[in-house]
């Protein structure tokens, strides 16, 4: 039978997530396990190609990353992992195991990615949910560990909430508080894992989340109610020009 890596690899890619999700749980049994953690490196291999592409291009218009508050203070674009982020990825696998895969190799391999600030000829740009995914950097270089130990702790002391959501860890603000709008809960990953892949809530992959961003260039979003402008013609197709499927 053919792997799963060497289909994905030839460019099945919705077809091999489609099957690997559909095994659930098992895909951690040790007949899947290795081939499914082989598909989920490469993945995260082909997102940092991605990455390091759009932050490249975007930096090229003349875009500033920067945190989403009034001052708009630059910051970083994309930080790789760390030296610490393998050690961070064997923790939560074994802290909220299951632990989906490919979460654990984005952290492992691809870093933190933070697209919120001002485009040069899209300022509007901010109103397009730009993407985020911060794993090791959510508290601005703090301890990530400690973050979600702390967020484990006060979900499992109240039952109300229990009940009524999953646990999750937090990787993003929403598309109004990216904007600095008062908005709702972060964007995160719910827990425990249902196999190879994490879902944000119970209603969307993060590997369909991811790709849809790179299909629009980081920006996927539209906040016509606060303003949202279709950007200058050509702008968006050019960032997502030749990036990867996931």
């Amino acid at each position: 039978m053919t792997s799963h890596l060497a289909r994905y690899r030839s460019g099945q890619h919705d077809a091999v997530w489609r099957d690997l999700r559909a095994l659930e749980l098992d895909v951690f049994n040790a007949r899947y396990r290795e081939d499914a953690q082989a598909v989920a490196r490469e993945m995260a291999s082909r997102a940092r190609w991605n990455v390091e592409t759009l932050v490249e291009r975007l930096h090229a218009d003349g875009f500033v990353a920067a945190w989403n508050d009034d001052d708009m203070t630059p910051r970083p674009a994309y930080l790789p992992p760390t030296d610490g982020s393998s050690a961070l990825a064997d923790w939560m696998e074994e802290a909220f195991a299951p632990f989906p895969m490919t979460v654990a190799a984005w952290i492992r391999q691809v870093g933190d990615v933070w697209l919120v600030g001002e485009h040069p000829r899209w300022a509007e740009s901010i109103l397009a949910d730009p993407l985020v995914v911060e794993f090791e950097h959510i508290l601005d270089g703090g301890n990530a560990r400690a973050y979600y130990e702390g967020a484990w702790n006060s979900w499992c002391a109240n039952p109300r909430r229990q009940r009524d959501w999953p646990f999750q860890i937090d990787f993003a603000p929403d598309d109004l508080t990216k904007a600095n709008i008062s908005g709702g809960g972060p964007y995160g990953i719910a827990l425990a894992g249902s196999g190879v892949d994490g879902l944000l809530g119970s209603s969307k992959w993060f590997v369909d989340d991811l790709n849809e961003a790179f299909a629009a260039g980081g920006f996927p979003g539209v906040l016509r109610s606060e303003g949202y402008v279709e950007p200058p013609v050509g702008l968006r197709e050019g960032l997502a020009r030749d990036l990867l499927r996931l």
